[in-house]
């Protein structure tokens, strides 16, 4: 089923008169490592601008140094030495509708199977978190919800152990095999959660460069978390991947017209999520 721009504006979830930040989707993103710190502020910028409410950001110091920097509304837990504890205390207190982990984790990837099983939130699970899933097995700890899963194509190989996948069907069976909602990114981006299976023709060639998918990543996200209170889990999950893609594709077409496909950056589509919101919403 392709995604339409009529099926983006009938399901996106409006902002209400006299809404506040807390109802409006509350954001917990693991993200960033010393080398790459910048996909903790692509994740930050890309929910923000899609309309969550609150965002915080659990990273090391670098990392919430340089995101606060140029995302001052950013909520930050710096990680010191226990890590996992840290992040246990701070989801009891903050009570975050949504996770996202894995954008530029590398080394604190390693934790990603503990946090879910303490979490038991919907989540969105990204990069360096899926390739550890991957050398672990696909069996997902159970949540408050179904997950989301965003792999790339070789992600896609290692989460299935195969050298060659079908793009067009590979996002369903990985749907039936976790009980998450699939999201295989491509120029064809396919979403499934194992029954039904939607793609999204927008986007371009310019967003095969670092740091495309951690704007996708943040989107979704708040997407999820505002869905959450249209919807019950199931279709907020899945609405949220299929939706998520189609405006990262659509700003990313919109980027393009200025900069050129060669020369896109993911600064330069994130940059463009309020104005192809507008665009869509009208």
């Amino acid at each position: 089923m392709k995604i339409t721009k009529k099926f983006f504006k009938l399901n996106f979830p409006k902002v209400k008169k006299d809404s506040y930040k807390n109802i409006n989707g509350k954001i917990l993103i693991i993200a960033g490592s010393r080398t790459m710190q910048g996909a903790a502020v692509l994740n930050v910028l890309g929910a923000y601008f899609t309309g969550a409410g609150m965002v915080a950001l659990a990273s090391i110091p670098e990392v919430i140094k340089s995101t606060v920097c140029t995302v001052p509304q950013a909520l930050v837990l710096p990680l010191e030495k226990n890590q996992a504890a840290e992040i246990k205390k701070y989801i009891k207190n903050f009570k975050p509708d949504v996770l996202l982990i894995g954008s530029g984790l590398t080394e604190m990837a390693k934790n990603t199977l503990k946090i879910l099983e303490f979490a038991k939130l919907h989540a969105v699970i990204d990069a360096s978190s899926l390739t550890f899933l991957a050398s672990k097995g696909t069996k997902l700890p159970k949540a408050g919800g179904p997950y989301i899963l965003t792999p790339h194509i070789g992600e896609m190989k290692r989460l299935l152990k195969q050298n060659t996948i079908d793009t067009k069907t590979t996002a369903k069976i990985l749907g039936q095999k976790t009980g998450a909602i699939c999201l295989l990114k491509g120029p064809v981006t396919f979403i499934s959660n194992g029954i039904k299976t939607y793609e999204s023709r927008t986007g371009n060639c310019g967003l095969a460069k670092a740091g495309s998918g951690d704007v996708l990543g943040g989107i979704i996200a708040a997407l999820y978390a505002r869905l959450l209170k249209k919807y019950d889990g199931k279709k907020a999950a899945l609405y949220a991947a299929a939706m998520g893609a189609y405006l990262h594709g659509y700003a990313a077409d919109l980027a393009a017209k200025e900069t050129g496909k060669t020369s896109l950056l993911a600064t330069d589509v994130v940059h463009k999520i309020p104005i192809s919101l507008k665009n869509l919403l009208k």
